[in-house]
Parts: structure tokens; C-alpha cells; sequence
């Protein structure tokens, strides 16, 4: 994610983990206090540990720390040797799925709101029918 991305999608997930990890402000307009140069700020973001606020609020495997990332594996492999040894016909384990990442998150909620004002329409119709003939 760039400097600008986190700043226009993210800005108070990005405030939140300058802030944490570095110790830093982020003034409105996306000044630092002391100022700092954009390519410094680049590098801050860039460093930003996976699990912090900016990256959860992006979401990816980088939302997750190193610690959470390593819980899923060993909560897989767990659930598999389970499986080998209590049902290895059924269905095999999968992993606990990642956080999606914000830009698909946000495509499907639009998708399932289009779909919600679709449906509400098509009820508003059908009682406007239901109304005119009864």
C-alpha cells in the first residue's frame, strides 16, 4: 500500500500505528510532527510490523502478526492430524481464511447492499401490485 492509498483510505488506522510503533503525530493533511520528508514517511509506512492498525485495516495476510500467522499453521496442522486420525474419508481441514483485503471487503459489501436495494424494490413492486388489485 502506498503513503497516499493509507492517507485518502486508511487515515486513522495509519495515525494509530505511526503513533504505536514509532511514537509519531500525524497532523491533519498528513504532516508529521517534526516534519518529515515524503520519502521518509514512505519508509515509516513501508516498516510498519504486519498486525499493526494500518495493515488490519487493509486486511491480507499482512493484518495478521507474525504470531497470529504462525497460531493459524499450527491450529491447521492440529486439525489435520486430527483428521488423519479420526476421519481421513471426510471432508480434509482448511485453513482459518485471512482477512479479506479492504478493496475486495468493500466490493462485496457493495455487491450485497445492490443486492438488499434490488430485493427491497422488487417488494416495494410487488405490494404496489398487490395494493392496486386487492
Amino acid at each position: 500500500m502506498s503513503l497516499v492509498g493509507a492517507l485518502v483510505e486508511h487515515e486513522g488506522a495509519l495515525r494509530a500505528s505511526l503513533q504505536a510503533v514509532y511514537g509519531l503525530r500525524l497532523r491533519p493533511g498528513g504532516r508529521t510532527e517534526p516534519a518529515r520528508t515524503l520519502s521518509e514517511l514512505t519508509d515509516l509506512v513501508a516498516g510498519l510490523p504486519p498486525g499493526c492498525a494500518l495493515w488490519r485495516a487493509a486486511g491480507g495476510a499482512v493484518a495478521l502478526t507474525d504470531e497470529s500467522m504462525l497460531l493459524r499453521e499450527a491450529i491447521y496442522r492440529l486439525e489435520v492430524l486430527d483428521w488423519h486420525a479420526h476421519n481421513p474419508k471426510g471432508a480434509q481441514p482448511k485453513r482459518i481464511e485471512l482477512p479479506k483485503p479492504a478493496h475486495e471487503a468493500r466490493a462485496e459489501e457493495a455487491k450485497q447492499n445492490a443486492k438488499a436495494e434490488a430485493y427491497a424494490r422488487r417488494q416495494a413492486r410487488r405490494a404496489a401490485r398487490e395494493a392496486d388489485t386487492g
